[in-house]
């Protein structure tokens, strides 16, 4: 009877723990035009909304890549459905900065979100990608980049203006190509002149953990974890 009492007490004292650590409070960030606010949660929410994200960013990414049987298909059809269902921000509308999920759902984005869009999908298709600014190297003008690892070659692309770039002879450009890429649109021509970055494109080793990867529950957790011991 006394081993009975026992269990019963521990079993009330852990469940009353994880009730507490369940409802412990949390933030998270919200920015509307560049303003930020957080904004505070209990963290059992925090961690619904994550995995529910997760759920749909899986589900989307197989809908997006069904039929394609190469990394580089699978890239090409992620790019295309951002240019696609990611459309330039109206100026009348509000930019609004939370998570990639609300972006797709919105079907809207500033120059970030799309390139953030098609990173984190490309991650979710098993494919290396992040995203990132290139300056010229007069270290004054800049351009926001994603970069995407194929056939262990980092290949550069613009998923903003829906532009990428191919070598001459008619093959997927790598950062090596930088000299002598041609601009293919998906859309309109675009009106930059990308040849002052593609000029001064990185060497790309490790990206380690970063937004566009980060959005997996194993990899989240490393980062939450690392973020606490800096």
């Amino acid at each position: 009877m006394k081993n009975k009492i026992n269990k019963i007490i521990i079993f009330a004292l852990v469940t009353a723990g994880i009730f507490i650590f369940l409802n412990m409070g949390v933030t998270t960030q919200q920015g509307v035009n560049y303003k930020y606010q957080s904004i505070r949660m209990p963290l059992y929410g925090k961690l619904l909304d994550f995995f529910d994200r997760y759920y749909n960013y899986r589900e989307i990414t197989k809908r997006i890549t069904t039929g394609a049987n190469s990394d580089e298909e699978k890239m090409m059809k992620i790019f295309e459905w951002t240019h696609n269902n990611i459309r330039k921000a109206p100026k009348e509308l509000p930019i609004v900065d939370d998570h990639v999920w609300y972006t797709i759902v919105r079907g809207y984005g500033a120059v970030d979100q799309s390139q953030d869009v098609f990173t984190t999908l490309c991650n979710f298709a098993g494919i290396d990608a992040f995203f990132s600014n290139v300056y010229a190297k007069d270290r004054v003008r800049k351009i926001l980049f994603s970069f995407v690892r194929t056939k262990k070659k980092w290949h550069v692309l613009d998923a903003y203006r829906g532009v990428y770039f191919k070598d001459n002879q008619g093959k997927f450009a790598d950062i090596e190509d930088k000299n002598r890429c041609l601009v293919i649109s998906l859309g309109d021509k675009p009106d930059i002149d990308y040849s002052p970055y593609l000029e001064n494109l990185p060497t790309i080793r490790e990206i380690g953990l970063n937004r566009a990867n980060i959005q997996s529950p194993v990899k989240r957790l490393l980062y939450e974890i690392k973020k606490r011991m800096r």
